[in-house]
């Protein structure tokens, strides 16, 4: 890169604003460490360091964080360390992972034992430095937000989710303290002269829609973002939001917030194209570079491409800049970010007058999302008092109305086949119209569950033909299971016979399972790209090893496509965990249904 950096804050501001400034700017805000030594060519030591990369690359501004919870650094006890796993950069380097079940705030008396920080324990001496030190035109860009995301750690996801229906007051609690610990955080950082906007990297959703119902945004999140996004506009600041997931039924609440800027609408989740159209003119669109595909698994003329396709598209009228889908990870070759950067400022001069196909390569476009509807079942039984017993979070409910049909002569069995599984089936078609959410999924698979043990002893030796048989897990590396648990769960409450092995789960371990268990199905879920590439190695595993032509294969995650599937030789690719279910039932009626007949709770 020869070209002599003009950093120009004012450029990004009239971005945000959604006016054309002279150039689209670059947007990402997070650029791992093994890729910015690699664009210097030396190591990342210092502050001055940190100011050169992100001068030299093209940006207006560095970033940097504070808080209780930043990109870099977690509370201790709120994340479990992962085995190193492979970059593009030569070393390996170990995960970090939230804890998904239970975390260090378990009840009020954990709460009140907690030592929880306040912002004059946090070291703010890179702000001092910034201040003196930044070139000319450039600013500062404060990383806080994860309001949401710090309470659900503190907590673990399934405690956190059961706590919102059974004690929102220790949830009030545990919001409260967050959100006041990184306001005044806020207040303190944006003093600095420094300082020009800051970014809330916080996620509240995931690939169908958000992790909750809204109701908890509203009445727990939004409002300290409101509170900050208010000083914002009075200082001039700007003020981004970031969430990867399809945030559609958010974008309007953030809009209320005061938020001029929204990253990093992820590309299996969400149209940008439709993002841009509905909100493009309030909302300045930051990203959108896939990060799963295109700058991990393509080549720099695809990079290229694509980002001249998003300017092409996107930037006309302004409100965009380009970024990657998420950040720029250890897993994205450098050639492929520098391609990113070069290409923007090749392509994103104003007025944008690009011609449609003018630069080729691969390209991700939208194609919506891959939702697997539920067949229908007829029953003469009520299946949508089943479906509210399911959701009812009281087991005791669909006890009672499993035990009245059974005293009108109805066989339990029956009532499994019938009723409880298509109640299920209904349950999983709410969750893909955004009609429930994460919670209320594992609340119906827990009464559901507990609702069959109940009734053990009736069903022991009544014989039934299972759905099939299921071995789950998540690939090596990868210690992310929230997914992989509502895959089970649907898949049990479908009938199927599940045998989940766990999380990071090798190769031979799968190979064994298939040898064990003679499984119909052989499921795998990754949260990221880097563990993704494990599904092709468990794939060739089986295969070296004799046991592929046995099961059938399908995969599922956030990063996992439709394409990718087909690519590694999977037999079936599910978007999410109702589709899992339906995707493993379709395949084995396509071949003739399971292998072996079983019995309900035999």
């Amino acid at each position: 890169m020869t070209r002599e950096p003009k950093p120009d804050f004012e450029r990004f501001m009239t971005t945000l604003h959604c006016e054309e400034p002279d150039r689209v700017p670059l947007g990402d805000w997070h650029v791992d460490k093994l890729p910015k030594e690699a664009f210097l060519g030396r190591k990342v030591a210092s502050l001055k360091d940190q100011i050169e990369f992100w001068h030299r690359a093209g940006f207006d501004f560095i970033t940097s964080s504070s808080g209780i919870l930043e990109p870099v650094r977690a509370p201790e006890g709120t994340t479990t360390r992962g085995e190193a796993l492979h970059t593009e950069y030569g070393d390996k380097v170990p995960r970090e992972w939230a804890q998904e079940h239970e975390g260090m705030i378990r009840d009020w008396e954990t709460f009140e034992k907690h030592k929880w920080p306040s912002v004059d324990e946090f070291d703010l001496s890179q702000w001092d430095y910034f201040d003196k030190n930044l070139p000319k035109g450039m600013k500062a860009v404060l990383l806080l937000g994860k309001v949401y995301t710090t309470a659900w750690m503190f907590m673990g996801a399934s405690a956190f989710f059961d706590a919102l229906d059974t004690n929102e007051e220790l949830i009030a609690a545990i919001f409260d303290k967050i959100g006041s610990i990184q306001y005044e955080t806020f207040l303190r950082v944006v003093e600095h002269p420094c300082i020009g906007a800051s970014l809330h990297p916080d996620d509240i959703a995931h690939n169908t829609g958000l992790l909750v119902h809204p109701r908890h945004l509203k009445k727990y999140v939004y409002p300290w973002y409101k509170k900050m996004g208010d000083v914002s506009r009075e200082k001039g600041l700007g003020f981004i939001f970031h969430s990867d997931g399809d945030c559609t039924e958010a974008m309007e609440d953030l809009i209320t917030c005061g938020f001029h800027g929204f990253n990093p609408i992820q590309p299996n989740a969400m149209d940008i194209e439709e993002v841009k159209r509905r909100w493009g003119k309030r909302m300045c669109l930051i990203g959108n570079i896939n990060l799963d595909s295109t700058l991990t698994l393509g080549k720099p003329e695809d990079v290229r491409a694509e980002v001249y396709e998003r300017i092409r598209t996107i930037a006309p009228g302004g409100g965009y800049m380009v970024a990657s889908s998420n950040s720029v990870t250890d897993y994205v070759p450098l050639e492929n970010m520098k391609a990113m950067f070069e290409a923007t400022f090749e392509f994103g001069r104003y007025p944008i007058d690009l011609k449609e196909g003018a630069v080729k390569g691969n390209i991700w476009r939208y194609q919506g999302k891959s939702l697997k509807p539920a067949s229908a079942v007829k029953s003469d039984l009520d299946i949508a008092a089943y479906a509210k017993a399911l959701l009812s979070n009281k087991v005791q409910q669909l006890v009672d109305l499993c035990s009245k049909d059974l005293e009108a002569g109805v066989a339990i069995i029956d009532i499994v086949k019938t009723a409880m599984i298509p109640a299920m089936t209904d349950v999983g078609k709410k969750f893909q119209k955004g009609e429930i959410y994460i919670p209320e999924m594992l609340i119906a698979a827990k009464t559901m569950s507990g609702a069959l043990d109940h009734f053990k002893a009736h069903l022991t030796g009544k014989s039934s033909e299972k759905a099939g048989t299921v071995v789950i897990g998540t690939v090596r590396g990868d210690l992310h299971d929230i997914g992989k648990n509502l895959v089970s769960m649907m898949l049990k409450g479908q009938g199927f016979e599940v045998t989940d092995l766990g999380v990071s789960v090798s190769p031979e371990a799968f190979v064994k399972a298939v040898k064990d268990k003679k499984p119909d199905i052989v499921a795998m879920s990754a949260l990221l790209t880097t563990t993704m590439l494990e599904m092709k190695n468990t794939i060739k595993a089986m295969k070296e090893t004799g046991v592929r032509e046995n099961v059938k294969v399908v995969i599922g995650g956030a990063p996992v496509t439709e394409k990718y599937a087909q690519e590694i030789g999977a037999d079936g690719y599910a978007y999410d965990a109702p589709g899992a279910a339906e995707k493993c039932k379709e395949l084995l009626a396509a071949h003739g249904g399971p292998k072996v007949a079983g019995s309900y709770g035999a």
